[in-house]
């Protein structure tokens, strides 16, 4: 737990009858990171590379149309709401299949090849209706614009004595367009306008000889005039209009029939198809995975990382894979290891907060066990009310059996939040908070358990809050002071954390005596004077000048930890005026008290939003800025294990 886990180079060699099987385990293990053999030094000579499968670009194109056709599909799928999907999502039902190679999956697509051809299809011809009604609309709407006009749609275009033009300008003033188009129109031309009412664009028909074009053409362009030449050109408007809506609603009782056959397909192969679709797309990381491999006559070689924990199970898996016919050869790690955590299942969520403040270099402390405990307890008293956190616990358990059933970040976040309701409802009990005062105001009652009260006694814990803030320093440089003793730089480890151990006591001494909260004798005061100026000397001799400013720095630091005092007062205070106000509604008229429960609660919910969300970031934040920068080592490399990712598939006689 206190430093990442303990990783093993690893080097498989298996024959190559058997490569398939053992590397397809492997897969499925997911517990080797794979390296190039090709970088490995001293197996250059003896290897070559390996062959890429000729069945790659097969895979590659059964796997697009796989998911196009299923995208058609879904696409018709009722959608579910946002807001839902995070609490109630639908889960996926899975297909079981057995551990089968590219051969034996690409023959069932084979199979299912009249189905995605005939959803391709239809999909196709979807799309074309689609852009078919769009264009028709648009028809449908300059036809519209020319009903007044009573002209027959033959006359638009151009003949040898004649060219009429027909078209619309965005909606503005009728007489600036009028006055526009008397002014610049040409003589041998004729023109006619019909505004449009209620933002509708203006209809403009123009009527020219062949010699004026140029000029008329002219005199529109500043309008942005938009020329409409129609696909009819036989009848009225009027009739072209009544074609379009024939058309339509062809269109759309063809659409509908294709959509039919969408809900037929999703209901009688999609979860084939979905579960296809995953195969190949682990197939295809299998494949790409060859590329990091290398053969010789009779074996592939290949190489990468695996946890020390692992490295049996891993070559159990070869063994059973090979059936004998392969080797493991496991050394030790060097400076190029990735880093993967060693967590217990408590503090695994916990493990994403760190990665994102950096992964830990290999072989140096993982804060995360200090993070946990640290995060959750000071949240517990920014937090401090056990409304407000009972209802931060229930809305993480919804999310927890929602969006947070599958492993990842939004499942790890979930129970962080779970952990730091419970501790805002443990604090809210000592510090006398429930949604504010609300019970001593509206019930006459008090919350059981109450230690004590921020908002009446803030210097209780303002020094709380410090005594925290100098334990959790001094914890940081200890994990500093340890890691420079483990290493053997005894001088480091005395010039920048020793001093500290020497100047902390020293201050404490000298101030209390100061304001005359310490008596001690003469002889304690000297040696108290003599501290500080031995540990401000080492300061300055390991930084020069800018060792006062480390000294600045850490009181800066020391002083970050009243935050924790100023959210719990923020929440308290903020809890109590709403209280306030919303009874002062009530107090009004009898009729108002729904109107002041309504405002309470919107009220509470936005200040359990803000202080959740403030006091979060701010327990975080005395995590990575003051605590983390006494010893955290980062530059590691994320172990990332060669694994399947499966969502609608499950292997029967995988790796166990």
């Amino acid at each position: 737990m206190l430093r990442p886990a303990r990783m093993r180079k690893l080097t498989v060699g298996v024959h190559r009858s058997r490569y398939e099987s053992c590397i397809a385990l492997l897969q499925e293990a997911g517990a080797v990171e794979l390296d190039a053999v090709d970088d490995v030094e001293g197996l250059q000579a003896l290897i070559g590379p390996h062959t890429q499968s000729a069945r790659t670009p097969a895979i590659a194109e059964a796997r697009v149309r796989l998911e196009r056709c299923i995208e058609a599909v879904e696409f018709v799928l009722p959608k579910q709401n946002a807001v839902a999907g995070i609490f109630f999502p639908a889960t996926p039902s899975k297909v079981t299949v057995g551990l089968r190679g590219a051969d034996e999956v690409l023959e069932d697509v084979e199979r299912l090849h009249g189905t995605i051809d005939t959803v391709l299809a239809l999909k196709k011809r979807e799309t074309a209706i689609a852009e078919r009604l769009d264009r028709i609309a648009e028809e449908e709407e300059m036809l519209g614009l020319l009903l007044p006009f009573g002209i027959d749609l033959a006359w638009i275009g151009s003949s040898p004595l004649l060219q009429v033009r027909a078209g619309a300008v965005p909606a503005g003033e009728c007489e600036d367009i009028e006055a526009h188009l008397t002014e610049f129109m040409p003589d041998l031309s004729a023109w006619f306008c019909l505004c449009g009412i209620g933002g509708r664009p203006t209809a403009i028909l123009t009527a020219a000889h062949p010699a004026a074009a140029e000029a008329v053409d002219a005199a529109l362009r500043p309008l942005a005039f938009r020329e409409f030449v129609p696909e009819t050109t036989e009848g009225t408007a009027e009739e072209g209009i009544a074609r379009i809506s024939d058309e339509r609603r062809a269109l759309l009782a063809e659409r509908e029939e294709i959509v039919a056959h969408f809900m037929d397909a999703a209901a009688t192969h999609l979860p084939a198809l979905r579960a296809l679709a995953e195969e190949l797309a682990v197939l295809r990381e299998r494949e790409e995975a060859a590329r990091l491999m290398g053969n010789t006559n009779e074996m592939t070689v290949l190489h990468g990382w695996v946890r020390e924990d692992d490295a049996e199970r891993v070559a159990s898996v070869c063994e059973r894979a090979a059936g004998g016919l392969a080797f493991c050869i496991f050394e030790p790690p060097d400076n190029t290891a990735p880093v993967a955590f060693d967590h217990p299942r408590w503090l695994a969520p916990f493990g994403f907060l760190t990665s994102t403040f950096g992964t830990p270099a290999y072989g140096s402390v993982d804060p995360t066990i200090f993070l946990a405990p640290v995060l959750v307890f000071t949240f517990g008293i920014m937090l401090g009310d056990a409304g407000y956190g009972v209802i931060l616990t229930l809305f993480a358990a919804l999310i927890l059996r929602g969006a947070g059933r599958t492993p990842g970040t939004v499942r790890d976040l979930a129970l962080v939040l779970v952990a730091c309701g419970v501790s805002g409802t443990v604090f809210g009990l000592l510090m006398n908070g429930f949604f504010g005062d609300l019970l001593p105001r509206f019930f006459g009652m008090q919350v059981p358990f109450a230690v004590i009260e921020p908002l009446k006694d803030p210097i209780s814990i303002l020094i709380f809050a410090l005594g925290i803030g100098i334990a959790h320093l001094n914890l940081g440089l200890l994990i500093a002071a340890y890691e420079h003793l483990r290493t053997g730089n005894l001088r480091e480890m005395i010039l920048s954390e020793g001093v500290w151990f020497v100047i902390q006591p020293c201050a404490a001494v000298l101030i209390m005596t100061f304001f005359g909260w310490l008596d001690v004798t003469p002889t304690v005061t000297s040696l108290a004077w003599a501290g500080a100026a031995v540990g401000i000397a080492g300061l300055m001799i390991h930084e020069g000048p800018l060792g006062f400013f480390s000294l600045t720095g850490f009181l800066g630091d020391w002083l970050s930890y009243v935050r924790i005092l100023a959210l719990a007062l923020a929440t308290g205070g903020i809890a109590m005026m709403i209280n306030i106000l919303a009874g002062m509604i009530a107090a009004v008229h009898p009729a108002l008290v729904v109107l002041a429960v309504l405002f309470a609660v919107v009220g509470h919910v936005g200040n359990l939003a803000i202080q959740s969300l403030g006091g979060f970031i701010h327990a975080l934040r005395l995590q990575y800025v003051e605590f983390f920068g006494k010893f955290f080592r980062s530059g590691g490399r994320p172990f990332r294990p060669f694994a399947a990712r499966r969502t609608f598939t499950e292997v029967s006689g995988g790796d166990e």
